[in-house]
């Protein structure tokens, strides 16, 4: 990256300790996001990982809701619905979990939202 700035093909600011603190929870939910994922395939089935990211994507509609009173549409609570229910009917015959998996996937959940 420093490279393609000497180069003049990208431009952005100098570091600025003031924006990397305002950026640091961001970036530090993200490693978690990525940790907390990696630790839970360890213990958890493919199948239950993809149902629980989809619950995810429910959990953040919520979370919007409740914070910043943002309304969830009727199509995309449709959509959510048949997202969850087709994870959940693909997944129904390899489900397989531990009580550390478990815990590793709402870790994950709550890093991602």
């Amino acid at each position: 990256v420093e490279f393609s700035k000497a180069m003049g093909w990208v431009e952005y600011p100098a570091f600025d300790l003031k924006t990397a603190r305002q950026w640091a929870p961001v970036n530090i939910a993200f490693c978690a996001m990525l940790f907390t994922g990696m630790a839970s395939f360890q213990h958890n089935s493919v199948p239950l990982v993809t149902v629980f990211k989809n619950i995810t994507n429910i959990f953040t509609a919520v979370g919007d809701f409740t914070c910043f009173g943002t309304k969830v549409e009727p199509l995309v609570m449709a959509a959510f619905g048949i997202m969850l229910g087709g994870a959940v009917f693909a997944a129904q015959n390899d489900l397989s979990a531990t009580f550390v998996g478990l815990f590793w996937m709402f870790a994950n959940c709550i890093s991602t939202s």
